[in-house]
């Protein structure tokens, strides 16, 4: 299928202003060229599912560029440093760890994925787009916690389908008083209600993501725990 990059523009620029999200030339061409390049390993690697370029834009791009108000909400409360290391847990093919290091450069990213195909177009296209703040990690989970012990100020995932195993995975990474962006398509009363006191729930905004008619939400945890439980 080929890629409109014309029409793509324009969509993406619409759905940033409703967005409320700043886009230099810059950052609309690295995503350009990650869509182009995502587009053409995903007809040979199948990396995603999702192959319509408006349910890519809406399900994909949108998706994920919709956290960012609420990500960004936490620097402003003093719940994140302005450079903070962020640890995106079962990246994929690059959602939303990826295109968040283009709109949020101040922070790094580090990108576990353990399946290799996929960690092979990340470190393709970190290469392309010249992200310095992009760090591809191609393990499981609990093997790069172990490796990097309670140094994250963040996880987030939109890959998880129980909070309780997010938070599993994401303490052993996180510093003390780190935080959890669990990205959600579903509302999560009980499992909410089922959390440790270990966490604190600081916000659950819900998303109207552009293009898309479905229920998204995003929540933010801090763990509470000391940092050598």
């Amino acid at each position: 299928m080929s890629f409109n990059i014309t029409k793509f523009e324009e969509k993406v620029q619409q759905g940033l202003e409703l967005l409320e999200i700043s886009c230099s030339a810059s950052q609309m061409n690295q995503l350009i060229m990650f869509s182009s390049e995502f587009f053409k390993w995903n007809s040979i690697h199948n990396l995603s599912a999702v192959t319509d370029e408006e349910d890519y834009l809406s399900a994909h791009v949108m998706d994920s560029l919709a956290v960012i108000p609420s990500i960004l909400k936490t620097v402003q409360k003093g719940l994140l440093p302005e450079q903070a290391e962020i640890a995106d847990l079962g990246v994929g093919g690059g959602f939303p760890g990826m295109l968040l290091a283009i709109f949020i450069p101040d922070f790094e990213f580090f990108l576990v994925e353990a399946i290799r195909k996929k960690t092979a177009f990340l470190q393709h296209i970190k290469g392309r787009l010249k992200l310095s703040n992009v760090h591809v990690i191609e393990q499981r989970i609990e093997h790069f916690a172990q490796q990097r012990p309670h140094s994250m100020d963040a996880t987030i995932s939109r890959a998880f389908t129980e909070l309780k195993h997010f938070i599993a995975y994401s303490e052993p990474l996180l510093k003390e008083g780190g935080l959890m962006f669990a990205m959600k398509s579903q509302k999560i009363t009980i499992e909410l209600e089922a959390l440790p006191k270990s966490n604190q729930v600081i916000f659950n905004d819900e998303l109207k993501i552009p293009y898309l008619d479905a229920y998204r939400c995003i929540l933010s945890i801090q763990s509470m725990r000391k940092s050598n439980q």
